[in-house]
């Protein structure tokens, strides 16, 4: 109760710092709120409980347990054997947002449940900077959650690679960020995605929420979902390995579509990163089931390991500077806003040289989320997301198209070893504030078009006089008047031509794909410049 009281004085204070939030906002775009439903869920009486065969044939839960396909077992990394069931088609359907139709692109989505025993872990000895971390098992618990599977339809176009993503919480509500900002890439390479519920608040709720109106699995959907069992979040990093020997095809239950996975990245963004940070510090080195990992967005430290509820989780917004440990054999892939690094997520002090295994990506003129994300957002609202989130003059940079040669250039990283280019980092004065160029964008980091051959100031910062908490993690953007940009373009057509050649250096150094430099071309000759 204390700790609760705490926390409640902490969001009190909060709101009174921030102009109200909007009664509801999307799932795409509350994923991104930090400071809401972020937390760890408390202890709600379920960690305990059967969920064998018997007791789900009894009961109110026996109609979504009656739709479950044939089942198989897997070898847990933590206590012992784990059932796979599906996929799964009771009640509504999966619980999932379509911002494409996956089926006309040649891809599958299915939904799985798996169920069994999940260790928690605990630090065996000093939580150093480090990253060198020695985990002990303290505890075992009974879960059953589930993996939302999308993956080519046929076989021929399976590149050989599976993201597992972290679904985000930070909304009260299962989320993938990750999908969302990858998409193009993924469906057009061949790619493989399995998200997993690996956190309680998305299947059954709990925790701190500001009242956004997230919806959980199991209100959601009871009949589908109602079996759905999570003991609290100091299991999930287990819970989360535990899907790679899925997907890896431990047992007899094939959950890729006779699809045979040669490498597997594991992916957080967000919140999800920062447990990213303490899986791959502390819990990888115990299993080694992920070839590569992608952390997207983290702040200076990483998530812990018990089941505390959690306003503000460890490492997000805060906490002790933690590192990347650098005795893994598996490379690490990390990628940087302005806001994480000199903004809210304060992840500068965190900062560490790239070296074998290890890349940082900084990027310039980007924002933790943006226009990017909104644009996508609008097109998912319904009762269940809410209505969209208008954030206005929120950053529309070029986050998602170095996001995507980030995920291509780290799985080039695995498959060949080829190591992806090392970026500059974003440039800071002595109080951490961005040093910016004449026009007013940051300098140094990964340079694209949209700051070396800019119509905009594009920043992670809020748009001067912001006091809405959640819009602040969008960053801004600031177009430039109309004059400035007769005076540094003389033509429509010097400004195409500056577009394609910055584009095209972007290409070369490895930080942009070919099909975005094409789409920021496109949009320059789209462009009323000058």
């Amino acid at each position: 109760m204390g700790a609760f009281l705490r926390t409640e004085r902490i969001v009190l204070a909060m709101m009174q710092a921030f102009e109200p939030l909007p009664r509801r906002l999307p799932v795409l775009a509350l994923w991104m709120l930090l400071a809401g439903a972020c937390g760890d869920a408390a202890d709600d009486g379920h960690a305990t409980g059967g969920t064998d065969t018997a007791d789900r044939a009894e009961g109110p839960d026996a109609a979504a347990d009656a739709e479950e396909a044939d089942s198989g077992t897997a070898a847990a990394p933590g206590a012992g054997a784990i059932t796979v069931l599906g996929p799964i088609t009771a009640g509504n359907g999966a619980f999932t947002i379509p911002i494409v139709d996956l089926a006309a692109l040649g891809y599958t989505e299915e939904e799985y449940f798996f169920e069994g025993e999940a260790s928690a872990y605990a630090h065996a000895g000093e939580a150093t900077m480090d990253g060198k971390w020695q985990l002990e098992v303290v505890d075992t618990a009974a879960f059953k959650t589930r993996l939302l599977v999308r993956r080519p339809s046929a076989a021929a176009d399976f590149n050989g690679t599976v993201v597992i993503e972290w679904l985000n919480v930070s909304g009260g509500v299962d989320a993938d960020p990750g999908f969302i900002y990858n998409h193009e890439l993924l469906l057009r390479d061949g790619y493989a995605w399995v998200g997993v519920s690996a956190q309680a608040v998305g299947i059954q709720g709990g925790g701190f929420s500001l009242g956004a109106g997230g919806v959980p699995l199991k209100d959601f959907d009871p009949e589908r979902y109602g079996t759905l069992l999570h003991p609290g979040d100091g299991f999930s990093y287990d819970i989360y390995g535990q899907a790679a020997r899925i997907v890896r095809g431990e047992g007899d239950m094939d959950v890729l579509g006779g699809l045979e996975p040669e490498q597997l990245i594991a992916y957080g963004e967000s919140q999800s990163a920062a447990r990213m940070v303490s899986y791959v510090n502390g819990v990888h080195p115990l299993s080694l089931l992920h070839d590569g990992f992608f952390i997207h967005s983290r702040g200076v430290g990483g998530a812990s390991f018990d089941n505390a509820m959690s306003l503000i989780p460890d490492g997000i917004l805060g906490g002790s500077v933690v590192h990347i440990r650098d005795d893994l054999d598996e490379p690490v892939l990390q990628l940087q806003t302005e806001t994480d690094v000199h903004g809210m997520l304060g992840f500068l002090p965190a900062r560490q040289p790239d070296r074998d295994g290890l890349r940082t990506w900084e990027v310039t003129g980007t924002a933790h989320a943006d226009q990017h994300m909104l644009d996508v957002s609008a097109g998912a609202s319904s009762d269940l997301t809410g209505s969209a989130l208008s954030c206005p003059d929120a950053n529309d940079g070029p986050q998602h198209f170095v996001v995507k040669a980030a995920l291509h250039a780290l799985n080039g990283w695995i498959v060949d070893g080829a190591a992806p280019a090392m970026g500059e980092v974003l440039m800071v004065d002595d109080s951490r504030a961005a040093i910016t160029d004449e026009h007013g964008n940051t300098l140094g980091g990964i340079r694209t078009p949209a700051v070396d051959v800019p119509i905009a100031i594009h920043s992670g910062n809020p748009p001067p006089g912001s006091t809405n908490l959640l819009c602040s993690l969008f960053g801004s953007t600031t177009p430039f008047a109309a004059d400035k940009l007769a005076e540094l373009y003389p033509s429509h057509q010097d400004y195409v031509d500056k577009v394609q050649a910055a584009a095209e250096a972007a290409v070369q150094a490895g930080f942009v794909l070919p099909p975005e430099a094409e789409t920021f071309i496109a949009e320059a000759e789209a462009a009323d410049v000058p």
